[in-house]
């Protein structure tokens, strides 16, 4: 993923405001799921030099049956900067991005937490949208920028502002990662969402297939075309506008 001086910022900014959770001598981990010795990998290093495998199992399994809402928080700023440094270390964003509204006795949804720790992961988030609009397609961790929206689609329950971003994006590799998720993944020409992420946010799927069926997506797209139409991708361009809506 292209590595902006934003996203590094927004990283840095959650490094410094969850730094006030500390991490626990022991997270109880289930022991119906883990063996004792699974948590040795979460004490071994700093929290910033813990890489994707040492947080991988923690990741699959925080706050459901491993540790509380503030064991997340303290290693928030680490799993959200191996997400985009380190991802295929990960299994998906919309995983870990999943915590975040996750709610029990132990933890809450994000948009109730203290303020500037709303802001942090506010921040976080439009940073790395952005950050995976202009990234090459070929060098987007997961499944491209499809799979960044669905993440983000987890936590957000409008996602208004991330497609209008996208609409506004000028870069080509905006253009390219908008081509590849049409032809991709079908949209929005599917009848129903796919995969348990999408399935659990309705709202926010059919969102951005109406978002699609605009005529300024399809446009946004002939414009590519005729821009770069001398470069190697135009072709995947005009693939993409014509199976959207005239």
């Amino acid at each position: 993923m292209l590595q902006t001086q934003e996203l590094a910022a927004a990283i840095e900014t959650l490094y410094r405001v969850f730094r006030r959770y500390e991490l626990r001598s022991t997270t109880d981990p289930c022991p119906c799921c883990h063996a004792p010795q699974d948590e040795v990998c979460l004490h071994r290093k700093p929290l910033h030099e813990l890489s994707g495998r040492d947080l991988q199992q923690y990741a699959m399994d925080a706050i459901y049956t491993w540790g509380s809402g503030d064991d997340f928080k303290h290693f928030l700023p680490r799993l959200f900067e191996v997400l985009v440094t380190n991802g295929d270390e990960f299994f998906d964003a919309a995983g870990v991005f999943s915590r975040l509204t996750y709610e029990s006795a132990s933890s809450t949804d994000w948009r109730t937490w203290p303020k500037d720790e709303q802001a942090a992961v506010s921040h976080y988030l439009q940073a790395v949208w952005e950050a995976a609009l202009n990234s090459n397609p070929e060098e987007l961790p997961f499944d491209g920028a499809h799979s960044w929206i669905e993440a983000i689609a987890q936590a957000e329950h409008d996602l208004s502002k991330y497609l209008g971003r996208w609409l506004q994006a000028e870069s080509p590799n905006a253009h390219r990662n908008l081509a590849s998720m049409i032809v991709n993944e079908g949209l929005p020409n599917m009848q129903s969402p796919s995969g348990d992420y999408w399935a659990g946010h309705r709202e926010q799927w059919t969102q951005l297939n109406n978002w699609l069926r605009r005529p300024e997506v399809r446009q946004k797209l002939a414009n590519g075309f005729e821009r770069w139409s001398d470069l190697p991708f135009a072709g995947e361009l005009m693939d993409a506008a014509v199976l959207l809506p005239s």
